[in-house]
């Protein structure tokens, strides 16, 4: 299996994005997101140890931002098959990821050291996240910089950016990263709390109780969703624009799944809440029709 056939086996949606990318923007965005996989499924396999997690991460994070080889990786991690696909592909993937040119792969090895760095920090906690500053610290390194990393590589191939422009776009970039990951935390929370973690901020449902700490951080997932669609308003072109608002319209969509069902049944492990193949077809031909102005990527915000 190649790159392209993992990245469309591990994110069907996050595939559709790239393949509306610029051109020069695709190899870059492919390979950051296929090296944070590795590090996620490396991060993910609860059958090995946290310390020897840990390792294989740092080993990673060193082999990408110092140019080394690639860490070998036991068999053990990897179960489902397109994962191990790359895990047994790190090696090639690191050598295209030196292949890029030099502005892009020191992008590229930038976002990829602080996710890994968030991966292996995240492995060092244990149960419960305490507190908000934890939770967004945790959303921050995980997608946050990828809104950073996304507004440099629109800077280089479709800029320059004036200034102002530019800045706005860091910021509602990372706001954007940390309300898609929120969503992420929200869908899977049965999930996460049967492998022995909860993210959501323990002091805050101890307080107000589960439901309210759900609604509050709901609200602020969609926040940053909006920042999203506010950020692809803002892009010179179509393609771009609809690259970078068709995660906020399925994060958006997600929100409104959650909410139409009920807490016991959001709260069931066994229970998979997400969005329909069918309404995801209809979201990506939504996006790709209101992208084509940047008027109408603002309709975006409408959807439930």
């Amino acid at each position: 299996m190649d790159d392209a056939g993992i990245l469309r086996a591990t994110s069907r949606t996050f595939a559709l994005s790239i393949q509306l990318l610029p051109g020069p923007m695709r190899a870059p965005v492919e390979v950051a997101y296929l090296l944070a996989r590795a590090g996620d499924t490396i991060a993910d396999t609860g059958e090995v140890p946290p310390e020897v997690r840990r390792a294989l991460l740092g080993a990673l994070r060193r082999a990408v931002t110092a140019g080394g080889a690639a860490p070998g990786v036991p068999p053990s991690l990897g179960d489902i098959p397109e994962e191990r696909a790359l895990l047994d592909r790190l090696g090639p993937l690191l050598a295209r990821h030196r292949a890029l040119v030099p502005g892009d792969r020191e992008d590229v090895a930038r976002v990829v050291d602080e996710l890994l760095g968030t991966m292996e920090w995240e492995l060092g906690a244990r149960g419960a996240f305490p507190d908000a500053a934890t939770l967004l610290r945790y959303a921050d390194g995980i997608a946050g910089c990828v809104g950073e990393f996304w507004t440099r590589l629109v800077a280089r191939h479709r800029g320059p950016l004036a200034p102002g422009l530019r800045h706005a776009l860091t910021v509602e970039g990372r706001r954007y990263g940390r309300g898609l990951q929120l969503v992420n935390v929200l869908r899977d929370l049965p999930r996460d709390r049967a492998r022995g973690r909860d993210y959501l901020p323990a002091d805050e449902v101890s307080r107000d109780g589960l439901a309210a700490t759900l609604a509050r951080w709901e609200g602020r997932a969609r926040w940053g969703l909006l920042a999203g669609i506010a950020y692809a308003a803002r892009l010179p072109s179509w393609s771009l624009r609809a690259a970078t608002a068709l995660p906020a319209a399925l994060g958006l969509a997600t929100l409104g799944e959650l909410r139409r069902v009920s807490l016991e049944e959001r709260l069931d492990p066994g229970r998979v809440v997400k969005v329909s193949r069918g309404r995801v077809k209809r979201l990506v031909l939504a996006t790709s029709f209101w992208t084509t102005t940047r008027a109408g990527t603002r309709h975006l915000a409408r959807v439930r």
